[in-house]
């Protein structure tokens, strides 16, 4: 797995070989093919590696602050995909025509949302959960945009993220009943 993590970081998933990872590994197809049944089963368990290798990246220090743990959540998040963006945009534009891919992303995405959701709320409802996925998805593509134009430093793109953020959260509070608790 550790060989398909550092191929997946280098290149698109798609474009992982397994005859790589078998001579760099040392070991022969059969046992590769004895834990993984087809060449697309490796890769993936390698996308649901790098999978949590996200999530791990993005798990707050729950000490801080909000903003704080919102903020370098960001720069985590950025930091990732911008070392990591072929892979990265292979799989998340990549998601929707496959369903081993659009599972593994689906599940990433939404343990990102609870990640997010938890200082606001302990059982997030279906408007936070909305505005979360919609600003994440904004978030993604404001930082493809970032690193193919560099428009702006890194530390004005995660400030203008972070601000629209916290105004989405708190239009839901405007907005009505159901809403999860202000946070400012």
């Amino acid at each position: 797995m550790e060989l398909g993590l550092g191929l997946i970081k280098s290149r698109p998933f798609d474009q992982m070989l397994v005859d790589e990872v078998i001579e760099a590994a040392g070991i022969s197809k059969g046992l590769l093919f004895h834990y993984f049944p087809t060449k697309r089963d490796f890769q993936l368990a390698v996308v649901q590696a790098a999978a949590k290798e996200l999530l791990a990246a993005l798990e707050p220090d729950r000490s801080l602050d909000v903003l704080e743990q919102l903020r370098r959540g960001l720069e985590a998040y950025i930091g990732y995909i911008e070392q990591h963006p072929s892979s990265y945009i292979a799989i998340v534009r990549g998601a929707g025509s496959d369903d081993g891919l659009l599972a593994i992303f689906e599940e990433n995405r939404d343990a990102v949302v609870q990640l997010i959701a938890e200082p606001f709320s302990t059982e997030p409802n279906d408007m936070l959960r909305l505005v979360i996925r919609g600003w994440i998805a904004s978030v993604e593509e404001s930082t493809f945009l970032w690193l193919r134009d560099r428009p702006c430093d890194r530390e004005m793109l995660v400030e203008l993220l972070l601000r629209v953020g916290l105004q989405l959260v708190s239009l839901i509070n405007e907005l009505g009943p159901g809403s999860p608790m202000a946070i400012l």
